[in-house]
């Protein structure tokens, strides 16, 4: 206190670094949890964790601020879905391949949600018109886009606590799939479908790929990093 009576407030100074680090630690927490589990079992799936997944696909970054995805939560309705799915396993697949599909399936129903990552593919062209660019150059524009949309929706479910196994039944699925939704078949393009759930099982072993093969400092250094 002052002579005058007043108080002064000294204010520690903020430790920047402090806090960038405990982010980035969060982060790097949540890429390295971030697994592929083909076994799932049933838990709690609140409101506010649907809107917080929901929320993270909404902040996805997208070129020109025009999305190429809709994505497509199965929750309430996941019984039926897969049996529309077994139900095109039957009819498209035989033998060996039908029993290993099946199997997955079966690892795959007990969860609490599907995510359906669907191309709205008229976006392409939306993005040509806006750059003045090829349809070549906003096609891989709209592939970049839906690789970041997957890993957000992947992340965030990490963050919930969630698991989840990328699996690519397009060719299977599109059309049974179109009527199901009611999506215009000429207007979405199925990408990616990611049961979610909880693990039933534990992670498979990773091996980490060298840094010095998929990373250079400063300059490009082949198999090694530059110094």
């Amino acid at each position: 206190m002052t002579a005058n009576g007043l108080v002064t407030l000294i204010e520690a100074p903020l430790d920047r670094d402090a806090g960038q680090a405990e982010t980035a630690d969060g982060l790097l927490s949540l890429l390295e949890r971030r697994r592929s589990i083909r076994r799932l079992q049933s838990g709690p799936f609140s409101e506010a964790s649907l809107q917080r997944i929901v929320e993270a696909i909404h902040l996805t970054p997208a070129a020109f601020n025009l999305p190429p995805w809709h994505v497509v939560l199965v929750h309430e309705e996941r019984a039926a879905f897969w049996e529309l799915v077994k139900q095109a396993f039957l009819e498209r697949l035989e033998g060996d391949r039908l029993e290993r599909y099946l199997d997955r399936l079966s690892g795959f129903r007990r969860g609490v949600a599907v995510a359906l990552v669907y191309e709205e593919v008229s976006v392409r062209r939306q993005l040509a018109e806006a750059w003045q660019i090829t349809l070549d150059q906003a096609g891989a524009y709209a592939e970049q886009g839906l690789g970041m949309v997957q890993l957000a929706l992947w992340l965030a479910l990490t963050a919930e606590g969630l698991v989840a196994s990328l699996q690519h039944w397009d060719w299977l699925l599109e059309e049974p799939l179109a009527g199901f939704f009611g999506l215009p078949q000429d207007r979405f393009r199925l990408v990616a479908t990611l049961p979610i759930g909880y693990a039933d099982e534990p992670p498979r072993p990773t091996e980490r790929i060298p840094i010095d093969r998929i990373v250079s400092r400063n300059r490009f250094a082949g198999n090694g990093i530059a110094k």
